[in-house]
């Protein structure tokens, strides 16, 4: 029965120097993240302390990428790690929202079901800033380890007792009155399977996974109102893995599940702005004291010696349905209030589903 309880799947505390600009590579074992060669284990959400000096200031832990079975994920989880902008908040300091997770664990619905899964081993890469990190920190990630004879026993239910990954399914647009099928055959949940499944590093088209990923304004807003896009191919974004623009065919789809934004002094709104359309049609107001997209530290809704945080806010807590872009362009947008914000100022995050039909 132990197999069936959270546990900790990966650990690594980074002490000493981590020089600017440099990456940290721990091995499986440094971390505490090999599986015995009977385990599987789908990976469920995590905890990042942040490295802060004793003056209070908050050092540059820029980008965590997990890395399932030696497998990067950067291209659907970029994590940022500074304590101000913090996307793992630690689960007891979080004040408003509910912490970010992967997926649902256990669970047969290949749309909810994107934990990360993996069979070997769990660690990360991390990325120090433009300065060097002197401070301590600690990344923890949460999950559930199955014995493969074990499988499918923690998926079955009334409604699904041969333990089946339950495709085909389908995505429902409601803002645009429409259903996008995801055609696949069911995947019986086995450890010969597991990799296969959504979230896992194996699959077969249609691929599922979660999305996850943060990005700076690289270049200053208009001061004119206009649409400040996060787009990597005109400079706006400083890498590819930072991009928050999206012109799909009818082949890719992401669902946008949740937004946050770090929002500095002449901000004034935010959207999704998908095929023309701006999601909500009156933006988010997103001003630096009037923001419910704030997300990472809680100041400067709270006093700064309160060690709170925000979780990324999910478009359901906020009234809204998540969104969806399929054959279309879709991006997340902001807009200053006339006056000119310095670049590197905002900072945005976006969390949901990836879905690609080929590749």
């Amino acid at each position: 029965m132990e197999h069936y309880e959270l546990r900790v799947l990966l650990r690594y505390l980074h002490t000493g120097t981590q020089t600017a600009n440099t990456p940290a590579k721990p091995s499986p074992k440094d971390v505490v993240g090999e599986l015995e060669r009977d385990e599987v284990a789908e990976a469920v959400f995590g905890g990042i302390w942040s490295p802060v000096t004793g003056a209070g200031v908050a050092e540059a832990l820029k980008k965590i990428i997990p890395v399932p079975d030696g497998d990067k994920y950067g291209q659907y989880i970029s994590l940022s790690g500074i304590r101000d902008s913090v996307m793992l908040p630690p689960k007891e300091r979080i004040w408003a929202g509910r912490l970010f997770s992967f997926g649902k664990p256990m669970s047969c619905d290949p749309l909810l079901s994107t934990t990360l899964k993996y069979s070997n081993s769990l660690t990360l890469e991390t990325l120090a800033g433009a300065t060097d990190i002197t401070q301590d920190y600690l990344i923890v990630i949460f999950g559930f380890v199955y014995k493969m004879s074990e499988l499918p026993g923690p998926f079955l239910n009334r409604d699904n007792p041969e333990g089946l990954m339950l495709f085909p399914t389908e995505i429902r647009d409601k803002a645009r009155n429409r259903v996008i099928p995801i055609v696949k055959d069911a995947i019986p949940i086995s450890g010969a399977t597991w990799k296969k499944l959504p979230g896992g590093p194996d699959q077969s088209v249609p691929k599922i996974n979660p999305f996850v990923r943060y990005a700076y304004n690289k270049k200053a807003t208009d001061g004119k109102s206009g649409d400040y896009e996060f787009r990597y191919d005109i400079g706006n974004v400083e890498e590819s893995e930072e991009e928050l623009y999206f012109d799909f065919g009818k082949t890719d789809v992401l669902i946008v599940e949740g937004l946050g934004i770090r929002a500095p002094a002449h901000l004034q709104k935010t959207a999704m702005k998908i095929g023309g359309d701006y999601h909500p049609k009156g933006l988010f107001p997103t001003t630096q004291y009037n923001n419910p997209l704030h997300f990472g530290w809680a100041y400067p809704m709270f006093p700064s010696d309160i060690p709170l945080y925000y979780a990324i806010p999910s478009l359901n807590s906020l009234g809204s349905k998540p969104l969806v872009i399929c054959n279309e362009k879709g991006a997340l947008v902001t807009q200053d209030d006339g006056t000119a914000i310095a670049a590197n100022s905002i900072i945005a995050c976006l969390t949901g589903v990836r879905v690609e039909m080929t590749g």
